[in-house]
């Protein structure tokens, strides 16, 4: 590592308690970075970035960048925090939800009825019911307001007990520490 910058270091002390390291660094910045240095010398199609939960409950997206010549193995590593449609669909996967069942719980949580839904997606309101059961009974519930509520409870309000704040977007405004 040649420099850091201070949130950066708060958030790389997340990142130790919450994965394995190696060296110095959390495993997934170094993974990242070798992710990086793939793709600029065109081993890998896919992008240097990964979403990864920290020890403090959060989430942070964490970005790859090759600095300058590919072939000197220099990478810069930027961590921010995640973001609600980032982390949205990580949500609902847990879940084993299909693409399908997750676009139709992603449109309850929104508040949209049976006939919106179906609007949306061009799908039947009996499709969208069928969805809907499939759905409830991967996640354990047996309506639509245990399936917002059990997303609230578990994702929502251990970060509220902790004392995070909520912003205008409905998701967790970034605290100082």
């Amino acid at each position: 590592m040649e420099a850091i910058t201070p949130p950066a270091e708060r958030w790389l002390s997340l990142l130790i308690s919450a994965a394995p390291a190696t060296g110095d660094l959390p495993a997934v910045v170094n993974s990242v970075a070798y992710r990086a240095l793939l793709t600029a010398r065109g081993g890998s199609p896919e992008g240097a970035r990964a979403r990864v939960p920290t020890s403090g409950g959060t989430w942070l997206i964490v970005h790859g960048s090759v600095v300058g010549d590919p072939a000197e193995g220099r990478t810069a590593v930027i961590l921010e925090a995640a973001r609600s449609p980032e982390i949205a669909p990580l949500i609902v996967a847990a879940y084993g939800l299909t693409t399908r069942e997750r676009e139709v719980t992603q449109l309850v949580l929104h508040g949209l009825s049976t006939a919106e839904i179906a609007a949306r997606l061009y799908l039947s309101e009996y499709t969208v019911q069928d969805h809907l059961k499939a759905i409830f009974e991967k996640v354990g519930v047996s309506s639509r307001r245990e399936l917002v509520a059990r997303i609230f409870f578990q994702h929502y309000v251990p970060r509220l007990e902790k004392g995070a704040q909520i912003g205008a977007t409905g998701w967790f405004l970034e605290t100082k520490s």
